[in-house]
């Protein structure tokens, strides 16, 4: 399922972060609760913008009362809980991110039109010029810390890392909360350096040291006893070859199982 955020397509209203994340969570609310698909079943599925929306939305449902959802993302509240109005902790099968961004000012002070043109390059001999202008923005996406938070929040309750109930209404111990990264190095639009900020921020080190490199790309594959699994392929060429790797993500993703 997808919509359209407000102030997107046919939505109305002003786009914000606060507001788009409510609207991600209103999404997945009305997935949970009306058309009653059980969280081992939905994986949260984003792209360039989307990331960020997907990144928040999915710490939102694992630890509603996290600092890093913004204050002022009241309204979405209720959404948590449906008719109870009591947030409870959700992990989903998994959540898939098609070329993120660790932040938004990270990505404005390293973006380049058509890939070659920093837009603010005019300021790269002053960087703290450029960090000045980006600290006063209002939405700033940490997508980095907000995943970091979600990996961590899995410590203090592992219980979620396996489904409760099955499609016969019994338990069948499918692993969940996956997190899978896919970013090309020939994106234009945000390099895949951006990835590679955000596994650091994840395991707190210069993640990049650990890629293994295989036929299809750089892959970073952790698996811990008290984290979700977190998957990173850095593949060569972007376009329509990876929407295929997505396709197949998802395939994998929600057919996973615990060995």
């Amino acid at each position: 399922m997808t919509i359209d955020y407000r102030g997107f397509g046919h939505s109305t209203g002003s786009p914000t972060e606060a507001g788009l994340i409510a609207d991600g969570t209103a999404l997945v609310n009305w997935v949970l609760h009306t058309a009653r698909i059980p969280p081992e079943n939905i994986v949260l599925l984003g792209q360039s913008l989307g990331t960020a929306v997907s990144s928040a939305v999915t710490l939102n449902f694992i630890n509603p009362s996290n600092d890093l959802i913004p204050n002022s993302h009241d309204e979405s509240s209720p959404l948590l809980n449906n008719e109870q109005h009591i947030a409870k902790p959700t992990a989903f099968a998994g959540v898939i991110l098609v070329a993120p961004f660790s932040s938004l000012p990270s990505l404005l002070l390293t973006y380049r039109l058509g890939g070659l043109i920093p837009i603010l390059f005019p300021l790269r001999p002053f960087p703290s010029i450029g960090t000045a202008l980006t600290s006063r923005m209002t939405d700033k996406w940490p997508s980095a810390k907000r995943l970091a938070a979600y990996y961590r929040a899995f410590a203090s309750q592992p219980d979620l890392l396996r489904s409760s109930t099955g499609r016969d209404g019994r338990g069948d111990g499918r692993a969940m909360g996956t997190l899978q990264i896919i970013h090309a190095k020939t994106d234009m639009d945000i390099s895949y350096h951006q990835t590679e900020m955000i596994c650091a921020e994840i395991f707190g080190h210069d993640a990049t040291s650990d890629y293994v490199a295989g036929e299809e790309g750089l892959l970073l594959d952790v698996r811990a006893e008290d984290k979700p699994t977190v998957s990173v392929q850095i593949v060569e060429h972007g376009g329509e070859r990876i929407f295929i790797y997505v396709a197949l993500l998802l395939l994998l993703t929600i057919g996973r199982r615990a060995q």
